[in-house]
């Protein structure tokens, strides 16, 4: 059952966009699920979301069975049971689950016309690309950043993106960093963060360089400019920072980010710095988001987490990647619970769902085989919301349904055969639910998603984007198999 809508003093609306019992409300609704190109609402607009089992990850407000989400503006403004407001829209949330949206700290968007095209990776030191083409190209190491890394153009660049971030969107994820480690020239800089405004989630430009090929080399150097050109406004829906991977020389990269001031996210390798003496000279000061986590010592973990920084998990690319290796408890026994991230779309699609099962079942196996700990389903949820915002830089307004935090809300329908009853709210999400669940997505107040269509997009138009860009790719790069395979 989708959600309906209403005037807290007037007559139901059927809640389809433009359809309602009278035109004054049809203005009304039509308002509502519209907002500026930079994701900004009216300020005192008033939105109750009515009657659903509120899910709010912070122990302070509470759980309820059936209760209510106050939304003034672009924040959330109480919660609690049987709640009114002079004014308001109401969304009848009855049947549904009313919770955060997730906060992806690690996803590499630009990649998003190439999606599932790895069914497998094929470790890279089975099939090396150095001395020329591979057998298969299913090694990522060598599909992503030698073959089709280099062979995208800044169309590429943006059709990727914005389809990337779009599926992030329709499976309730809100807050996207996005690691961008293909910026080949300012034009495909430029085209990643146009993507990322045009989406319409909370995101952040993690801006970094090519790992293989001919580029411009204006990284670096460009970062002044995004800057100034993108991310200069104060309280905007979206921002930008510093990403490398963690072997990298950082000699080009601190005095950047000291003069601007940024955030770092960093990928695999961070474990080949001296930790203590980047921490100690104020080189790294505590926001540094860590990808994978993956190799640290317990004295580098000690050091990370005592020094204020973050650290996500990967579980469905871990459990291929790594060989079933995800360091979630190395952390959590150490005093840091990481957030989860998805990656990359060329191996699964972005569903944050997936990766809290497959971070559940993981640790479920290693429980019954040797007796060591597993998350429970709430820490699982903190992992994908606070914790993740956390990551993302955004934790003190988002990643729960705090009074006061930017309203960044989903709402999972309930009303299907495998989520009715609703019983266990935290099994029901973390067991039960999945992308299709998703019925409702609002960010900073503006609704998104709503009764399981994303609002504002020309799906035929982004479709015809990213089959454009993945036919020129596979093209380009002379790919091995066909453009639609069932090779395994």
């Amino acid at each position: 059952m989708s959600a309906g809508m209403h005037c807290e003093n007037g007559d139901a609306m059927s809640g389809s966009e433009g359809e309602a019992v009278g035109a004054s409300e049809g203005r009304r609704l039509a308002a509502l699920l519209q907002g500026d190109a930079a994701g900004r609402v009216e300020p005192g607009r008033r939105i109750l979301l009515k009657g659903g089992s509120v899910l709010s990850m912070d122990a302070a407000v509470g759980d309820f069975a059936a209760g209510d989400v106050l939304v003034v503006g672009d924040r959330i403004a109480e919660v609690g049971p049987s709640l009114s407001a002079s004014d308001a829209v109401v969304i009848d949330a009855r049947d549904h689950i009313v919770m955060p949206g997730f906060c992806d700290p690690h996803i590499h968007s630009w990649e998003g016309a190439l999606g599932r095209i790895i069914p497998e990776n094929v470790p890279q030191d089975t099939e090396d690309a150095i001395g020329g083409a591979p057998v298969s190209g299913r090694s990522y190491m060598y599909a992503a950043h030698r073959a089709f890394a280099p062979a995208c153009r800044p169309e590429d660049i943006y059709a990727g993106t914005l389809n990337t971030l779009l599926a992030a969107l329709n499976g309730g994820i809100t807050t996207v960093v996005d690691n961008m480690h293909n910026a080949r020239s300012p034009e495909h800089s430029d085209a990643a963060v146009e993507a990322l405004l045009a989406s319409g989630v909370r995101g952040v430009h993690a801006v970094g360089r090519p790992r293989a090929g001919a580029w411009a080399e204006t990284f670096p150097s460009d970062v002044r400019r995004l800057r100034d050109r993108y991310f200069s406004a104060a309280d905007a829906l979206c921002s930008m920072r510093l990403y490398a991977p963690g072997f990298d020389d950082l000699t080009d990269l601190l005095p950047v980010r000291k003069e601007l001031d940024l955030w770092f996210s960093f990928d695999s390798g961070i474990e080949r710095q001296n930790l203590a003496e980047l921490y100690s000279a104020g080189a790294f000061d505590g926001r540094e988001a860590i990808n994978h986590g993956n190799f640290l010592s317990a004295e580098q973990r000690q050091i990370v987490i005592d020094n204020g920084a973050q650290v996500n998990v990967c579980p469905r690319i871990e459990t291929q990647f790594r060989y079933g290796r995800v360091p979630y408890n190395e952390w959590v026994e150490q005093g840091l619970r990481p957030g989860l991230s998805n990656d990359n779309p060329m191996t699964y699609a972005i569903d944050m769902f997936a990766e809290m099962r497959a971070l559940h079942l993981v640790h479920r196996v290693d429980a019954h085989r040797d007796g060591s700990a597993s998350p429970t389903l709430r820490e699982i949820l903190e992992s994908a919301t606070r914790k993740g915002a956390d990551n993302c830089g955004v934790g003190e307004i988002a990643g729960s349904l705090t009074p006061g935090n930017k309203a960044d809300v989903i709402l999972i329908d309930t009303s299907a055969p495998h989520l009715f009853p609703r019983n266990n709210i935290l099994a029901s999400v973390v067991q039960g639910a999945g992308v299709e669940s998703v019925a409702t997505v609002m960010v900073n107040g503006r609704i998104v998603k709503w009764q399981g269509r994303l609002l504002g997009v020309d799906l035929p138009e982004v479709r015809r984007r990213v089959q454009a860009s993945h036919d020129h790719l596979l093209g380009a790069v002379d790919w091995p198999h066909a453009s639609v395979d069932f090779d395994d």
